[in-house]
């Protein structure tokens, strides 16, 4: 059986990295990509290599939305297609009322997926098959991260984004979200005993792997929005 090929951004390591290794066991071979975390791209390169799988690695700053267009024809490159793109790479920096900040949070959370999406989508549509997942929050929406308002804008254009973008596919080409409960550890106790709970447990990383193959297996599925959240947005105090 011919592997399929999928590309899943920021996948050296936490998240990104389980994904990589159920993609990896489910016929697929993995683009890892990575920003800064080369040694941990490296690390992971050779454990799949050491089940058999061959994984390959490639270095982008999102940050950098110029040359996204020549990033995803590498990419391309580097197996002679994709099947699948995950947009998981994301950054939580509070704004501090900074430029710079604002800006790298929308480049990497948003504008930098919707540019991938664009490119990487135009190839799938000529080959007539395709499957675009993002990676969202599921909780942005409350006031748990009033100094990260840039942040929270990024992740709600991704639901935009998966609402939009799915209805101008075509040729059997979708697109879905994941949106997720809290996934890095800010310095918030209740956050972090969050991602604890929701996260690094088998049936929570479990709960993610399994709706990324239902989407990839349910074909009619497209512009759906999944909310993978132990039910913490139903929960937290929104006032």
């Amino acid at each position: 059986m011919n592997k399929k090929i999928a590309l899943v951004t920021g996948s050296a390591k936490r998240i990104g990295r389980e994904i990589v290794i159920h993609l990896a066991n489910n016929n697929y071979q993995p683009l890892i990509h990575y920003n800064q975390s080369a040694n941990d791209a490296k690390n992971l390169k050779k454990l799949l290599f050491e089940q058999g799988i061959t994984a390959k690695i490639i270095k982008y700053d999102f940050n950098n939305i110029d040359n996204i267009k020549k990033f995803s024809s590498e990419c391309l490159k580097k197996f002679g297609t994709i099947d699948l793109l995950i947009n998981n790479a994301s950054i939580f920096i509070e704004d501090k009322n900074s430029d710079n900040i604002i800006l790298k949070n929308l480049n990497i959370n948003l504008i930098s997926p919707i540019l991938l999406s664009k490119h990487i989508s135009e190839h799938m549509i000529k080959k007539s098959s395709g499957n675009i997942i993002n990676i969202g929050d599921a909780v942005c929406l409350t006031n748990q991260w009033k100094k990260f308002n840039s942040y929270i804008i990024s992740k709600m254009g991704l639901d935009a984004l998966t609402r939009t973008f799915s209805k101008n596919l075509k040729n059997s080409v979708r697109m879905n979200s994941i949106n997720l409960g809290p996934i890095p550890k800010p310095n918030n106790k209740k956050i972090k005993n969050l991602y604890k709970k929701n996260y690094k447990s088998e049936e929570g990383i479990s709960a993610i792997l399994n709706t990324i193959d239902y989407i990839i297996k349910n074909k009619k599925i497209n512009g759906q929005i999944f909310n993978i959240d132990n039910g913490e947005k139903l929960m937290i105090n929104t006032n």
